[in-house]
């Protein structure tokens, strides 16, 4: 015949078997705790060099914001058994045992502070960690912390079959990065930073401190003798008890502020978000926000293609004050980026998601629209060596959105190009009502020798003597045209291809040379250097003209003929 299956036991059930568990403690086991809290509490030489090695690697790993280096140093950390030591010593009345753990604490927590003060003096770079910044923000939470992990090392001790290992771990988490961040804020001059971190080390010894007297009272591991009257322990305790009520209130104020500080973090965020939407190619990447003589300071890095304008953070800072119902000052820190794929700019507003993937956070339709114009627009470039993308805006007009586009070039866009650039963007929105304009920037290289009309003429590796040569054709060629009147050549280069030299020359002149001047230059020019000449000239009707004379732009001067 089979046996029944056990039936399982709720969570309440197990709960309540382990409390009940607790006052089983046979007396052998309370006589072993006892004694390795009375030795443990002792402040050997080898309890502080222990304490001092636990603290230097939580400096470092505070410094280096580590959290491997910081759980390191919580298991090096000896620490747990002196503050069983006061626990005991406190229900108890053993006197002796109470004042040798306060020592071995309060003592191995100053001898800890003084190293840490010493380590942040080192000439390395000590920053505001995340790490560090934690241990300077207490809160109520970091007191139930505490709590629990006083619980665990209790449960630990008593019960042998439970290692106090890593009960001891979770009790140095609560007291050891909090005595560094102390040192090290002290020898920085961050004394209010000190100062919170002090109260969190003091929030955690007392909750620890507390819990475990309630633990060990629990398990009978003091007898009704040992405890003596009710107001004797009452006595005893009350110190503890008065500091725990003192730090849960202050702590408890601590988290109203930090929830109140993380609200406004989250409207600020969500105002900024809606904002920047409007923006193209902007993302929210940092916020950061204090409270000054004017009110709410907001520092918020952004990363876009270009400088948001004065008048447009005005109306982001009206936003702002107007959804947290106060007085808002904004400073946007642009970080100028783009946003660019094999193909141009994919996405205007990317983000890393908390489960690591590159997602798109929603954008306004008119930046959508602003997007795919870029897109085509680089598409475009892409295949023109001689076309530079500068820029793409977008502007409202009554007949509809204009795409203007800015590109360097050194020729203007043909209308044919741009209206083939224009339907293609109409296809891809497909939204026949956008126009576009073509802005071009022309571009212009000049080299100590003048500007760039011949790359070969001022960056040639040819010997001495052709480059003399080329230096004679192009000052033949200049005093041939201006010759002409009122011509003033501004650039001048010649390259020769092996049959005869080809000039190309820029001028500013009072009328347009005619090709059979040209022409007449060039059979000229050729006699007189006994080589074939080939001028391209790119004239410019313009000249400054003063009561004395012409005036070439950057040329020589010619006195007016009589009219």
């Amino acid at each position: 015949m089979t046996q029944p299956a056990p039936r399982l036991q709720s969570w309440a059930e197990s709960w309540w078997r382990a409390i009940a568990d607790l006052g089983r403690a046979t007396n052998e086991r309370r006589e072993v705790v006892l004694q390795e809290v009375q030795v443990g509490s002792v402040p050997t030489l080898t309890y502080y060099a222990l304490l001092g090695i636990s603290e230097l690697i939580a400096g470092f790993a505070l410094i280096i914001d580590s959290d491997a280096t910081l759980i390191g140093a919580n298991i090096v950390a000896p620490l747990m058994t002196p503050i069983f030591g006061i626990a005991l010593g406190l229900v108890r009345g053993d006197l002796r045992l109470l004042r040798t753990a306060l020592v071995a604490e309060f003592g191995g927590a100053a001898f800890g502070v003084a190293l840490c003060f010493l380590l942040g003096l080192l000439p390395i770079a000590v920053e505001a960690t995340p790490g560090l910044l934690a241990q300077t923000r207490p809160t109520l939470i970091d007191l139930m912390v505490a709590a629990l992990a006083g619980m665990a090392g209790a449960l630990a001790m008593i019960d042998e079959r439970v290692s106090p290992a890593l009960p001891g771990v979770a009790i140095a988490t609560a007291l050891n990065p909090p005595i560094a961040a102390i040192g090290i804020c002290l020898s920085l001059g961050a004394y209010e930073g000190a100062l919170q971190a002090f109260v969190l080390f003091s929030a955690n010894v007392l909750a620890i401190l507390a819990v475990a007297a309630a633990m060990f009272l629990l398990a009978g591991f003091v007898t009704r003798a040992e405890m003596g009257s009710l107001r004797n322990v009452a006595r005893r305790l009350a110190p503890a008890a008065l500091g725990l009520i003192v730090i849960t209130a202050l702590l408890t104020s601590f988290l109203v502020g930090r929830v109140r500080e993380l609200r406004i973090e989250r409207t600020i965020a969500e105002t900024l978000d809606r904002e920047l939407a409007q923006e193209p190619s902007t993302a929210l990447e940092s916020i950061e926000f204090d409270y000054g003589r004017e009110g709410l300071q907001v520092l918020s890095t952004v990363r876009t293609p270009r400088v948001i304008p004065p008048e447009r953070v005005k109306r982001i800072q009206d936003a702002l004050g107007a959804a947290l119902d106060e007085t808002v000052t904004l400073f946007l820190r642009c970080a100028m980026t783009k946003d660019v794929t094999a193909t141009g700019t994919a996405s205007l507003r990317p983000y890393l998601s908390l489960n690591g993937r590159v997602v798109e956070a929603p954008i306004a339709p008119r930046m959508r629209l602003l997007q795919q114009a870029e897109q085509l627009a680089r598409e475009v470039a892409s295949t023109r060596p001689a076309l530079e993308l500068i820029d793409t805006d977008l502007v409202e007009a009554p007949s509809g959105p204009v795409i203007v586009v800015s590109i360097q070039t050194p020729r203007d866009p043909s209308p044919e190009n741009v209206s083939a650039f224009e339907a293609a963007l109409r296809e891809r929105l497909a939204d026949p009502s956008v126009r576009v304009v073509v802005r071009r920037m022309e571009s212009s290289d000049t080299t100590s020798k003048g500007r760039i009309l011949y790359g070969a003429a001022h960056f040639d590796t040819s010997s001495d003597e052709l480059r003399a040569r080329r230096a004679i054709v192009e000052g033949a060629v200049r005093a041939r045209l201006e010759a002409l009147p009122q011509l003033f050549v501004t650039a001048i280069d010649a390259v020769t291809g092996g049959r005869g030299w080809s000039v190309r020359a820029e001028a500013s002149c009072a009328r347009m040379p005619t090709p059979a001047e040209i022409r007449s230059a060039e059979r000229t020019l050729a006699k007189q250097l006994g080589e074939p000449i080939a001028i391209s000239l790119r004239a410019r009707v313009e000249l400054v003209v003063t009561g004395a004379r012409y005036e070439g732009l950057g040329g020589p001067t010619a006195t007016p003929t009589s009219p």
